[in-house]
């Protein structure tokens, strides 16, 4: 009887709490604690309830007892993911232009085509650069025989000495004339810069360019990368070498594990981030310039450790963590105990434990929103993960 009057006080004092908090509505603070208040003496009151609840079962064979599975746990890998957003990107991307002006002579490749370092693209006609460099060549001859004439006289003392630096001088001149032409001239052949495939050609054979007019697009896909931005707050925790999960929404790509090859050493201002590089193989060509792609980094890791599904974790007065451990007696009894946790990382829906469990404690998985501090409960499953 002194039980159930406990309890009744109990019941008088949380309707008392709670008037109390209508009348005060303003002080947010002052509901606050009220509220926890609240939440702490009906802990009290279920417990007191668990307790009568037990001396009942004890005397009473008819009740029934509430049915509940278990699970035991015990340390494994836990891995916490900060999930940013990235571009694909390649080094081995280039636009070439027409360095020459002219009639464009023949287009040796088409869209698509399979490229080799240094292999011939496009020819654009230098018929006119060719005169320039036999005339050239003319006068290169007859400057040089100039020059050796005049040096010759020069050694026997005959002659100025200006007549022979003006030999030099014009045959030196005529030279770079001629360099420079056949320079010119080998501009008029487009080679490749690297091997790659030809992924568009903007002109056609017959028409006219000139210097800095784009010609085609040179792509190699078989090493590309993955730029990405993180926040600040990441700093101290991601870094070279640290594990990294990609997915790409929009291919049949599975999650490909790499790592982090580059972190950079500057901080945007405007947004407070850092850049990382994500080198990834593409022999299959699947990825793309410009593709987007969600990237999980890894930032914390633990070989050996607790974990549990959120689902199973409980939230009681003063927003503390708690599950109910069961301790089992006899014929598929179990009594109840409540266990406080301390939380660490989430991710996933799993939730690392730092204190409050041992490995193989038997957690309630079914049932636990229905029992109480103290109460036994008859166990339907008792399984281990």
């Amino acid at each position: 009887m002194k039980k159930v009057l406990f309890i009744i006080s109990i019941v008088t004092l949380l309707t008392a709490c709670s008037n109390n908090g209508t009348e005060n509505t303003g002080d947010l603070g002052k509901l606050i604690a009220e509220r926890d208040a609240a939440k702490s003496k009906k802990d009290s009151i279920s417990a007191a309830i668990a307790i009568l609840e037990n001396q009942i079962t004890a005397l009473d064979t008819t009740k029934k007892l509430s049915l509940v599975s278990l699970v035991e746990f015990q340390p494994k890998k836990f891995e916490h993911f900060v999930k940013v957003y990235g571009v694909v990107k390649t080094d081995n991307m280039a636009m070439l232009n027409a360095e020459s002006q002219g009639k464009i002579e023949s287009i040796k490749i088409n869209e698509g085509d399979k490229v080799k370092k240094g292999q011939t693209l496009a020819i654009i006609n230098g018929d006119m650069i060719r005169r320039s460099i036999a005339e050239l060549e003319n006068r290169l001859e007859l400057a040089q025989t100039v020059f050796e004439r005049q040096e010759k006289l020069w050694k026997q003392n005959i002659g100025s000495e200006i007549q022979f630096l003006q030999a030099k001088n014009d045959r030196d001149a005529m030279q770079k004339s001629l360099q420079t032409t056949q320079e010119q001239l080998s501009k008029t052949i487009i080679k490749a810069p690297f091997s790659g495939v030809i992924d568009e050609v903007f002109p056609k054979e017959g028409e006219y360019t000139a210097p800095g007019a784009p010609f085609l697009r040179l792509i190699n896909l078989e090493q590309v990368y993955i730029k990405a931005e993180v926040s600040e707050s990441y700093i101290s925790s991601i870094g070279f070498g640290d594990s990294v999960d990609v997915i790409l929404p929009n291919t049949d790509k599975a999650v490909i594990r790499t790592s982090i090859t580059r972190v950079g050493d500057f901080i945007n201002p405007d947004n407070r981030t850092f850049k990382i590089r994500l080198d990834i193989p593409n022999k299959d060509g699947m990825l793309k310039p410009n593709m987007l792609a969600e990237i999980n980094i890894r930032d914390y890791n633990n070989d050996s450790t607790l974990v549990l599904p959120e689902n199973l974790i409980l939230q009681g007065a003063g927003n503390k963590f708690y599950v109910f451990e069961a301790e089992i007696q006899s014929n598929g009894i179990a009594k109840v105990s409540k266990r406080e946790l301390s939380a660490g990382l989430t991710y996933n829906n799993q939730v690392e434990i730092i204190s409050g469990l041992k490995p193989g404690a038997k957690i309630v998985e079914k049932g636990a929103r229905s029992i109480q501090e103290g109460e036994l409960v008859e166990v339907i499953s008792n399984k281990q993960l």
